[in-house]
């Protein structure tokens, strides 16, 4: 987990990461953390073990890895969507960062259908159809404090009740209770392609868009559209496991595709800790 010195980066995160096919000046970034360029480079590249270049490179590739992960796009498609202007450059610059080519890589993945639970798979978590919809829900704000590091290691809503300081601050100081809001964890990585060191993670609360936003947190924007919510009623430390087997065996044989969004999970009941119930929503693509 991070401390409270990386405040400067969530501006920086929110330009970057809701523009990725963009490319950004280091002045233009450093701007926005409010420090020289040369310090900025330095104090980004301290945090995130990787220099702003390196790292936009890998969020698009590892979106890439997602893509080729989930669909049957042709991989020169997903390579021109990715910012690459040949197959063979992509396949170069894919084998660098995950250690395989994307051909193999979907292989990997997509194996014979036949093989995948589909709906079977879930019941060994209690999920049965009547705890899966579709719904359409409106894009919205969330503010939010980001935890890096294996989402194994730190599933759910957070136990250390220090790390959401900032927003209970915030809370208090507008008279509104912690308890009555609706808590929103974002997964914006997939362990499958994420190095564990490397997974972002962030829980926050709805808001308008037109708040100030403490020091220390972040703003982003969920988009809205059809996502599937499946309901999971299980201790945290299960969840880690629930995401493996919905992306990679439920989705397979489920009647729409999965969209190339990060899903979210929305904490219904936290106590008692053996009563949890949990929503997870994922994005899927028009049909």
């Amino acid at each position: 987990m991070r401390s409270k010195k990386d405040s400067f980066l969530y501006p920086i995160w929110e330009k970057l990461e809701s523009n990725l096919s963009e490319e950004f000046a280091l002045n233009e970034l450093a701007f926005f953390s409010t420090y020289s360029p040369w310090h900025f480079h330095r104090l980004f590249s301290q945090f995130q073990s990787e220099n702003v270049k390196d790292y936009v490179r890998r969020l698009r590739l590892e979106k890439a890895a997602f893509e080729i992960k989930t669909t049957s796009f042709p991989i020169l498609e997903i390579a021109l969507e990715a910012g690459y202007t040949s197959q063979e450059a992509f396949t170069k610059a894919f084998r660098k960062t995950l250690g395989i080519t994307p051909a193999a890589y979907r292989k990997k993945f997509q194996t014979n259908p036949k093989n995948f639970g589909g709906l079977l798979a879930l019941e060994p978590f209690g999920i049965s159809s009547a705890d899966i919809c579709i719904k359409k829900i409106s894009s919205f704000h969330l503010l939010y404090r980001r935890r890096i590091g294996p989402y194994h290691e730190m599933p759910g809503f957070p136990e250390d009740p220090t790390f959401l300081s900032a927003i209970y601050e915030w809370l208090s100081k507008q008279k509104h209770s912690a308890h009555d809001q609706k808590w929103i964890g974002i997964s914006q990585d997939d362990p499958d392609i994420t190095e564990p060191d490397k997974i972002r993670f962030d829980i926050g609360i709805p808001v308008s868009p037109k708040i100030q936003v403490p020091h220390g947190l972040g703003l982003q924007r969920v988009e809205g559209g059809d996502r599937v919510q499946i309901r999971v009623r299980l201790p945290y430390d299960s969840l880690p496991k629930v995401y493996e087997v919905i992306i990679n065996e439920f989705f397979p044989k489920f009647h729409r595709r999965l969209a190339n969004l990060a899903p979210f999970e929305v904490y219904l009941k936290r106590e008692p800790r053996d009563a949890i119930v949990t929503d997870l929503y994922f994005a899927l693509r028009d049909s």
